[in-house]
């Protein structure tokens, strides 16, 4: 599908997300490798037999020179995908293609999980991945933040949060067995197609949610 929004007529919101999309990973990964590299073979023709050392500051420069390629790549090749606001119509777009849309203003289910993040190279122990998916006649529009604990429990609807069951739980459980399963598959999705926010943006997104369709969002308290 192509974009199309009237003429003179701008979104009511617009939220340009994943900032760390593939090319500012990959800029990120070829100025580790080639300067550390390039620092190893440098500092060896200049200091001769420092073994370790010269290695480390390797190291070190390749970590320097990755933050700085990762600082100007998100600043010169910015994210080609957003989530608009356009007409009651919430729609994830890559360049001017649809992914996925929503029709706001009709009934939208929402769901909302976390889980404690374990594995992402920049992210300090115990945070939080914080997710949500809108979902409507087979259609949905995940999105997802990476915020600490102190962040989480301030976030709107922060309360109505589920914890993903990483194990299979009991008979006494089966209440909840359903609502897992919609998470599991919402999660599976996130991975694939899921819009990374920055923590303010993620905020922003849920309250401009909240505020505008009340029919069908949940009610803070």
């Amino acid at each position: 599908m192509t974009l199309r929004i009237p003429e003179g007529q701008d979104p009511d919101l617009a939220i340009t997300v994943d900032s760390e999309h593939a090319g500012v990973r990959i800029l990120g990964c070829l100025a580790f490798f080639l300067g550390t590299v390039a620092a190893y073979f440098l500092l060896s023709s200049l200091f001769v037999n420092s073994g370790l050392l010269i290695f480390g500051a390797a190291l070190a420069s390749g970590v320097a020179l990755t933050y700085g390629a990762d600082f100007l790549s998100k600043r010169y090749i910015p994210s080609k995908r957003s989530v608009l606001f356009v007409r009651d119509h919430v729609l994830l777009v890559k360049g001017e293609k649809i992914q996925a849309q929503i029709d706001a203003g009709q009934d939208v289910k929402l769901l909302q999980w976390h889980f404690e993040s374990k594995r992402h190279p920049r992210v300090p122990k115990g945070w939080y991945v914080v997710a949500n998916a809108l979902e409507q006649d087979g259609e949905m529009i995940s999105s997802y933040s990476i915020v600490s604990p102190e962040d989480f429990v301030s976030l709107p609807l922060a309360r109505l949060s589920e914890p993903i069951q990483r194990k299979k739980r009991g008979e006494g459980d089966l209440r909840k067995a359903g609502n897992q399963r919609r998470i599991a598959h919402a999660e599976f999705h996130r991975t694939d197609m899921g819009a990374e926010m920055s923590p303010e943006d993620y905020r922003s997104y849920l309250e401009y949610l909240g505020d505008t369709y009340t029919s069908w969002m949940p009610k803070e308290k």
